[in-house]
């Protein structure tokens, strides 16, 4: 019979992390902290102080992440996007299946820009108007995800994707659910945001409805 007092049967010690998962690991505290004081207390309010202090980290810990407040707002847009881009394509995969698609997925636009998360970053991009720096900061982060906006486009609708305007409709519906978001701060219940989106939701019918029409063509074996 083995012997109880085996190695085996000590308790387990934890596992040491490396460097760059601890840094990661601060680097993701800060980013979170930073979402949520800018949704709690907007753009002009927020400070690295109070982002620190959430986070849990000092303001030296902050710095050594980011060299400025502009490159750790910047940080935190490009940080949420991916989420919120999962978020929308879970609430669009969870509608019914008869359904109709293009409504579903303005419906869904429409809900993912009432989020108090993305209307923290538009009130990041409206406040770039008057700070270079920012500015600089978020169009480096901006390309990338209008880049990965098309792509999603393109795969909830790969018939529709081979039209040749496709990209300038997405651009089209994306920049008219943004606008409408920001009037909504000021006229939240106004009726004509749902008009609106009703037509759009026609627009985009009207001009992707033939491709969508079409039965999908099989892989080749």
């Amino acid at each position: 019979m083995a012997s109880k007092n085996t190695p085996s049967d000590g308790p387990s010690r934890p596992v040491r992390r490396t460097q760059q998962e601890r840094r990661e690991t601060t680097r993701r505290k800060l980013l979170d902290a930073t979402i949520e004081t800018l949704v709690e207390q907007g753009y002009a309010r927020l400070t690295t102080v109070e982002v620190s202090k959430r986070a849990g980290l000092s303001q030296g810990a902050l710095f050594t992440h980011f060299d400025t407040k502009e490159e750790l707002l910047a940080a935190a847009v490009e940080h949420l996007f991916p989420r919120l881009i999962q978020d929308y394509l879970a609430g669009v995969g969870a509608r019914p299946s008869g359904r109709d698609r293009i409504a579903a997925a303005v419906d869904m636009l429409w809900a993912a820009f009432q989020r108090p998360e993305l209307q923290a970053a538009i009130e990041l991009y409206v406040a770039a108007r008057t700070d270079a720096e920012l500015r600089v900061a978020l169009a480096a982060v901006d390309g990338p995800h209008r880049e990965n906006l098309h792509r999603v486009a393109r795969e909830l609708f790969p018939e529709a994707s081979e039209h040749p305007d496709f990209d300038s409709i997405v651009e089209l519906a994306l920049d008219a659910v943004q606008g409408a978001a920001v009037g909504g701060s000021a006229r939240p219940n106004d009726p004509a945001h749902r008009r609106m989106l009703d037509a759009l939701t026609n627009f985009m019918r009207n001009a992707f409805l033939p491709a969508l029409a079409r039965p999908r063509r099989r892989a080749r074996s």
